[in-house]
């Protein structure tokens, strides 16, 4: 009796590790030219911004030219964080709902490249990679795939951005 009782124990321990383990790995912290290394900063053309202070009505849209000091700033902040994927990828999205209070804000970059080699060899052009900010929910999206992120001083760093967009 005994021993099945220690098997079973060391069984409950081994898949608690694995479950350790793969969450670790996971969610590790890598930057954005960690995970997608073909989108390498000199193939970016051109940043495009979408803020919303508030209950503003319309997303604010700012275009910020690839030689502009703002570009610099922006694209650095952006590239240079570190992004843990989120367990909430393992659980269906749904719906999302805000009830938006004045000092609430989102904002959205996408990032316009040209002739990136993906990772199937065919060239890509346009936007490719965009990283929005839903009232302090975190995403990323690459190929059609939107995923959710956290990341260190997240709140601060999101306000960072908009500072930078706005």
């Amino acid at each position: 009796m005994k021993k099945t009782r220690t098997k079973k124990l060391l069984i409950a321990a081994a898949v608690l590790l694995v479950f350790v383990v793969v969450y670790l790995v996971y969610s590790r912290p890598m930057t954005i030219q960690q995970r997608y290394p073909m989108l390498t900063p000199e193939k970016c053309v051109e940043l495009r911004g979408y803020y919303r202070v508030g209950a503003e009505e319309a997303l604010q849209e700012v275009t910020i030219d690839k030689n502009s000091e703002e570009f610099a700033v922006l694209f650095d902040l952006l590239y240079e964080q570190e992004y843990r994927r989120s367990l909430r990828n393992l659980v269906s999205g749904g719906t999302r709902v805000h009830v938006t209070e004045p000092e609430d804000f989102q904002w959205e970059v996408l990032f316009f490249f040209e002739d990136v080699v993906l990772p199937d060899g065919s060239i890509g052009s346009g936007t490719m990679l965009q990283i929005q900010n839903w009232y302090g929910e975190l995403g990323i999206s690459f190929d059609g795939e939107q995923t959710e992120y956290d990341t260190d001083g997240q709140e601060e760093w999101a306000k960072e951005i908009l500072s930078v967009i706005q």
